[in-house]
């Protein structure tokens, strides 16, 4: 298990079942909350939970507790004097590294955790383990857009498509509960896999 979607692959193949709707969200809001309980500004929560920020918002709107949940990790947060344009958890510098990997710009990645551009460069030059960290994600994501330019398979050779059906098991995250969502009675949902 190399990687983290063979990690989350591996306990639900073993059970043999499809993953289901609910399992899926509350993994990703635990996610959220944790990057919360760590001093991440609202995107960085995001991204931590593998969401674009839309949907974390959505989920805040539509869900009491996990809004509530998400109050009080923060407050732990602040608690414990981590906040956004503080110096760095070992947590943010994962996350501007990931976002670095997956060809985020050095200031977009720096505000994602609540870190200026100038704070950025700061941190770069006082801390050179930093830096150097900061020049390997950059080497991953020109690794990973060469390879991935020379491996692409040709037209039609059976390479497995990056979508997997799950239940839709919870009614308050539903289509059919949204607005404009779908209706009768859909038993499943394919969606992307990042």
């Amino acid at each position: 298990m190399s990687s983290p979607e063979e990690m989350d692959r591996a306990p639900r193949d073993a059970l043999r079942r499809t993953p289901s709707q609910r399992e899926e969200t509350i993994a990703r809001m635990a996610d959220a909350l944790r990057g919360g309980a760590q001093g991440l500004t609202v995107p960085g929560r995001a991204a931590a939970a593998g969401l674009p920020e839309r949907t974390l918002r959505e989920w805040l709107d539509i869900d009491a507790s996990f809004a509530e949940a998400l109050r009080a990790a923060h407050a732990l947060a602040e608690a414990h004097g981590l906040r956004p344009g503080a110096a760095p958890t070992a947590a943010a510098l994962q996350l501007m590294l990931n976002a670095i990997r997956k060809r985020a710009a050095r200031p977009a990645a720096a505000t994602l955790v609540g870190i200026s551009v100038r704070g950025f460069n700061r941190l770069r030059a006082e801390a050179p383990p930093v830096g150097a960290l900061i020049a390997a994600a950059q080497r991953a994501r020109s690794a990973q857009a060469g390879a991935s330019r020379r491996r692409r398979p040709p037209a039609g050779t059976g390479r497995r498509a990056g979508y997997r059906i799950i239940q839709l098991d919870d009614p308050l995250l539903s289509p059919e509960s949204q607005p404009g969502g779908l209706t009768g009675g859909s038993s499943g949902r394919i969606t992307r896999r990042d």
